[in-house]
Formats: C-alpha cells, structure tokens, sequence
C-alpha cells in the first residue's frame, strides 16, 4: 500500500472530525449569533454531531478492505483539505463592522426608493400606511396619548427591528415618546442610501442603528433612527447606549431627540431578527 493510499483515508477522517467539532464549537459558544440567527443554533449543532459521527465511522473502516485506487486515494485526500481550510475559515478571527456590512448589504429596493424620493421627503423603515398621512383616530388617538405620557419603550435585542416597524408604521401616535436603546453608530456619510434609515440633515449628528437579519448576515440591512444631540458625536461604528424622545420628520422619518448618549460595549447577538 503507497504512503498515499495509507495517510488519504485518515486525513478525511480527521478533517471531517476537525469540521464536526468546529461546528459545535460555534454553536456552544454562541459564535454562531455572527452569520444567523438563533433559530439555526439547534441545526448547527446537529450538524456538527453529525460529521463527527461520520469521521467515526470512517475511521473505524481505515486499514480494512483492499488497496484503494490512486483516484480514491486523491479524491480523499482532495475532500480533507477542502474541509480542513472550511474548518479553518469559520475560526478565523475576522469581523466586519456594521457600516461595512450594511453598505455591502444595500439592496435595489434601497436605493430605488431614495431615488424616487424628493429633496424634502424622508425614508424610514418600514411599509407606508394610511394612518402616516391621516390623522390618528379611535385606537391611534388612545396610542398618541400614551406616547406624550412618561412611559419609555425599550427596544431590545428581541423586539428591535418589530418596534421600529410599528413606530415608522404608526409614526404619529408615537410622536413624543420616550425611548431607551442600544444601538451602533452610523455616519452621515453610510447612513445614506439605507432604506431603513432616515436621511440624516443638518439638525441630526448621526444615525443609531442595528443590523437586522431573517435568514444569515448575507442579507443583513440597517434599521434604525436619525439623532439629534447636542454633545461630541461618537465615532462611527461604535456601540452607543441613546436615551431621548421620539419624534416624527415628514411622514415617516423617525428622530431622536437624545437626552444622553453613552458608550457601551456591543450586544450579543449584535444582530436583531425579523420575523417574515
């Protein structure tokens, strides 16, 4: 038996196992919540259970049989490399910052709806909705009382990208109301083009945004809220914590009239999911 014939089997044993724990390793650590959302951790981890059950097995096989043919012994030894650089790409320590993300991100419906919209209108997230130009009644009426009330909405991690729906949806019944999130920094410069983030004028600093997913970081965008703020403004890619007053420029566009701006260290997962 040629040495080739001897190592191929084992290295694809070994690079399955290798690729197996990897994935696991992703899942168990929480790694994961960098490419897809929480839904997957589950299917990572079966995954990665699943390949090591395959090395198992065929290293269990190595050394019994006959000579494999030189083809075989390539083609296996081809499939280890292959899987042992997957292996090592998903460890590597490499990370994109948010604004990199989102401008690769930016989608045709982006920049078609800030082509189609005029000097003195906004973009926001979110679909338009009949209530955005007529005035609220019934239920948004109750709504707009609540929101000049003191109550603070908190946007989290869990209901980031569903609240900043409802807000652009419903923007003048939340008008004035108070608000608490954490959120990274986008200049001026990256905000524009997002069709989820209000044109930033002269009167705002920046944007606070977050990235939201529904399937994996590949079709990740930013939602978010222009800020006015009086204080320095933070550098761009930073994770800040705002606290202020919400109000409503144009028809849709969300603003922030921040109290505080603080920095903070980012959440984990950084990303928030949309529900489809």
């Amino acid at each position: 038996m040629t040495l080739l014939a001897r190592i191929a089997p084992a290295a694809e044993a070994l690079a399955l196992a290798c690729l197996g724990a990897v994935l696991a390793w992703l899942s168990l650590s929480g790694r994961y919540a960098f490419f897809v959302p929480p839904s997957a951790r589950l299917g990572i981890l079966a995954s990665g259970a699943g390949l090591l059950a395959c090395a198992l097995a065929l290293s269990s096989r190595v050394g019994l049989g006959g000579e494999p043919s030189g083809t075989s012994s390539r083609r296996a030894l081809t499939h280890a490399l292959v899987t042992l650089l997957a292996s090592a790409l998903l460890v590597l320590p490499f990370r994109v910052s948010p604004s990199e993300l989102a401008s690769s991100a930016l989608t045709s419906r982006g920049a078609s709806e800030e082509q189609g919209a005029g000097d003195g209108e906004d973009l926001a997230g979110g679909l338009p909705s009949p209530s955005d130009d007529a005035p609220a009644s019934g239920a948004d009426q109750s709504a707009g009382a609540d929101a000049s009330s003191d109550e603070t909405l908190t946007l989290t991690t869990e209901n980031f990208s569903a609240q900043v729906e409802e807000l652009s949806s419903r923007g003048r019944a939340h008008d004035g109301q108070r608000i608490d999130l954490v959120g990274f920094v986008m200049s001026e410069e990256s905000a524009r083009g997002q069709a989820s983030i209000p044109r930033i004028t002269a009167q705002e600093s920046f944007a606070v945004a977050r990235m939201a997913i529904w399937c994996c970081a590949a079709d990740a965008y930013a939602v978010g809220f222009a800020v006015r703020w009086e204080g320095a403004t933070p550098a761009a890619d930073s994770w800040v914590h705002v606290r202020g007053t919400l109000r409503l420029r144009g028809s849709k566009a969300l603003v922030i009239e921040a109290d505080s701006v603080e920095e903070t260290n980012a959440p984990n997962p950084e990303f928030v999911v949309q529900a489809r």
